[in-house]
């Protein structure tokens, strides 16, 4: 490409000294309002513009065979970064927007993400990896920050951005699965609370277009809670065990999960509130041992757990050693759980 400084006397004179050039600042009128925006492609249709405008000088840059311009370059980028569930918006002011095409989970390939980012003059910027969003919601920024950019320069930052599996799109969004949620609570409470406890649980599996079945209070017969859990993993996706004491290995709801067949995955987690829950697995489905505290959480380690699994991602031992950075669930990690927390009211936020 090549920059030129054109003289006020070349807006007086044929269009043809400066048609096809791309502007590399504003140009401004008489009361320093911006007539013609940088990045303009300036044509003869601008003639009338700038004679009244009068700027002292044009800065100016034509481009070579080869190069691209910002808004081409933005439009390239976010196509090939743009994966399930988004969809690209024209650029504005040379940055294109991708946008969320239905309610779910933000999946970002960082890794791909950092090496689209190295190449010279790309700049991609997202929303972080796991987030909550609805329909609509903007995801990513991108554009380059000079005014063109070479083609050599834009195939690699397409080629970086392939992800791990080598597919087109570093960026999707995992729709929420309408998954039905059971719950087991072996624990005595108000009928207050059992109308707190079942408000909020039906409030967050609605957030992911799920539903929640009965719930069933039992009390602590072996038996009965065995019983409880088999039917449950057997009727519905995810299963939580309520009221539960997570520390205790003799505890009559685990010691009944393991002798109806379940796997254990996890005893603990590296958050709070939810160091103290479990995790497990009974004829397919995910249990969740859930401390009586957690009943009434505004925010806990189950956000984060019953939003995975509606994403239709696993509660595997990799994720869930993950949980730990970012694990300190205070005010400013309300990022991290879904949106349904403010209708949640005020209840405590320990567990």
């Amino acid at each position: 490409m090549r920059l030129e400084v054109l003289p006020a006397s070349a807006v007086d004179g044929p269009s043809s000294g400066w048609a096809g050039a791309v502007l590399c600042r504003d140009v401004l009128d008489a009361s320093g309002r911006p007539v013609l925006l940088k990045g303009t492609v300036l044509s003869a249709t601008h003639e009338q513009t700038l004679r009244e405008a009068m700027p002292e000088e044009l800065h100016v840059l034509w481009l070579d065979d080869g190069d691209v311009g910002e808004d081409a370059a933005a439009i390239r980028i976010a196509t090939a970064i743009a994966g399930s569930g988004t969809f690209a918006r024209p650029p504005v002011e040379s940055q294109a927007r991708l946008v969320a095409s239905w309610r779910g989970m933000v999946s970002v390939d960082v890794k791909a993400l950092a090496a689209v980012n190295a190449v010279d003059g790309v700049t991609v910027f997202t929303v972080p990896d796991g987030l909550h969003v609805d329909a609509g919601r903007t995801l990513a920024g991108v554009k380059i920050t000079p005014l063109a950019i070479s083609e050599w320069s834009l195939e690699q930052a397409e080629r970086a951005a392939l992800s791990a599996d080598g597919e087109a799109g570093i960026l999707s969004v995992l729709p929420f699965l309408p998954l039905r949620i059971a719950a087991i609570v072996r624990q005595q409470l108000t009928d207050d609370a059992r109308t707190r406890f079942e408000r909020s649980l039906g409030m967050r599996s609605a957030w992911f277009g799920g539903t929640v079945d009965p719930v069933r209070y039992v009390g602590d017969s072996p038996d009965e809670v065995r019983a409880a859990l088999v039917d449950a993993a057997g009727s519905a996706d995810i299963v939580l065990a309520v009221g539960v004491a997570s520390v205790d290995p003799l505890d009559v709801t685990w010691q009944s999960l393991i002798a109806a067949g379940a796997t254990s995955i996890r005893r603990g987690l590296p958050m709070h509130p939810g160091s103290s829950y479990w995790i497990a697995e009974l004829r397919g489905s995910p249990v969740i041992g859930v401390a009586s505290c957690g009943m009434f959480s505004r925010r806990s380690a189950l956000d984060l757990l019953i939003a995975r699994v509606h994403a239709g991602l696993p509660l595997d031992p990799a994720y869930l050693a993950s949980l730990g950075h970012g694990g300190l669930l205070g005010k400013e990690a309300a990022w991290r759980i879904p949106p349904y927390e403010a209708a949640l009211g005020d209840d405590t936020d320990e567990g």
